[in-house]
């Protein structure tokens, strides 16, 4: 669940228009929420780096990123295509 909230809110300074920090402070988001979003702190923030590996195909960041949450490029590749598909079915 945190995860996904990290995935959701990743681009709310965009969306806001101001500092991610200024754009959480306005929320209640449990700390490894904040610290992911704010510094790319732990496991979620490992996640959240990831992500952006994939969306700017930065290999380097992604095997960083791969490395340290032990996946393997199968593993991510899979789970990408699900949330593509997932998003797919949503915008249906």
């Amino acid at each position: 669940d945190q995860a996904f909230v990290v995935g959701i809110f990743s681009m709310l300074d965009v969306m806001l228009s101001m500092p991610m920090e200024s754009a959480i402070g306005l929320l209640h988001v449990p700390e490894p929420v904040a610290a992911a979003l704010l510094r790319r702190e732990g496991v979620l923030g490992e996640l959240l780096r990831l992500a952006e590996a994939c969306e700017s195909s930065d290999d380097a960041m992604f095997d960083q990123a791969a490395t340290t949450l032990h996946l393997t490029s199968q593993q991510i590749n899979w789970a990408h295509l699900q949330a593509l598909a997932w998003a797919d079915q949503m915008a249906d």
